[in-house]
């Protein structure tokens, strides 16, 4: 049989080189399914949702798109940029529907509860991946630089079989698209908020709220940590505690405290000092960077700090 593309597809016979024809094909101006599908991801990405929910769907199957044109206007408008991706995360955020605001109006929410119509931002919680650079982030730890390679046992070493398979966490503070993932177990971090599958394709991921997401943050090394780092970041930015925590507040939320917030981590950092000067013999700039460490955790917890709003 000769090479060729599927006819019920509408695909032309393919020439000797086929691999180059069927680049060809896929990414040619003429095809807009190919720009559909990564439109679509791009916005399912921003909004939690794409325009057509089922992302690995397009056929009779899946979904209807909710608004067909805006779809082919981005197609259209993705394929004359030459196939910027960044110009098309440019065009989503700086529309109207992006920045509105998450609050719920209840006569459009009796209308439209699942906001298909996009009278409202659907509140969005962060991916595993963004949830764990961002922590790094905060903290002044990130490290932007393509790492090298993961530091796995020479194979001399190596007595791996069926029962005793290898498994490895390698800390890193790269980012998470630079992190180890095997296929046979999945990292702890990545599992525990409903990171990918490891074994299939995923195109949309689970956003369940357990128990234990929110003990991570009360106990978990890597909190501490990043939020240890965040305390020195702080101590050493500002001169009092409410320029302190006017700093946390931008770093974390993007934006300055509320008035009442204010008072509230004054009072905490205060008594959290005073519960330290009889408990340990910590100088008191140590106490105060412990202080603004536990503020610090206790922010990060917060549903602010990975939501989308």
């Amino acid at each position: 049989a000769p090479r060729g593309y599927l006819a019920a597809l509408g695909g032309p016979r393919f020439s000797h080189d086929a691999r180059l024809h069927l680049a060809a094909h896929i990414a040619c101006p003429s095809n807009p399914l190919t720009a559909r599908v990564m439109v679509n991801r791009i916005w399912q990405r921003h909004f939690g949702k794409g325009i057509v929910a089922t992302s690995s769907d397009f056929g009779s199957r899946g979904r209807p798109p909710t608004h067909p044109e805006l779809l082919d206007a981005l197609a259209r408008r993705l394929i004359d940029s030459g196939w910027s991706i960044k110009a098309m995360h440019r065009e989503i955020m700086l529309s109207a529907a992006y920045r509105m605001s998450s609050t719920r109006h209840e006569p459009f929410a009796a209308i439209d509860p699942d906001n298909e119509l996009l009278w409202h931002f659907s509140r969005r919680r962060l991916t595993a991946e963004e949830i764990r650079d961002t922590m790094l982030a905060v903290s002044g730890e990130l490290d932007l630089e393509r790492p090298g390679r993961h530091p796995f046992p020479p194979e001399w070493e190596w007595r791996y079989t069926q029962h005793a398979a290898f498994t490895a966490v390698y800390e890193s503070t790269h980012r998470s698209v630079y992190v180890m993932q095997q296929r046979l177990r999945k990292h702890p971090f990545f599992a525990l908020f409903d990171g990918a599958d490891t074994n299939a394709s995923t195109a949309e991921r689970l956003g369940d709220t357990t128990p234990l997401q929110a003990l991570y943050f009360m106990n978990d090394p890597f909190v501490f940590d990043r939020a240890g780092k965040m305390g020195e970041r702080l101590a050493s930015a500002a001169g009092n505690d409410l320029e302190r925590i006017h700093a946390a507040f931008e770093l974390l939320f993007s934006r300055p405290p509320a008035p009442d917030e204010l008072v509230t981590c004054v009072d905490y950092l205060r008594r959290y000092e005073e519960q330290l000067v009889g408990a340990t013999t910590q100088p008191a700039d140590l106490r105060s960077r412990s202080a603004l460490a536990s503020l610090a955790r206790v922010l990060m917890s917060s549903n602010e700090f990975i939501f989308i709003d």
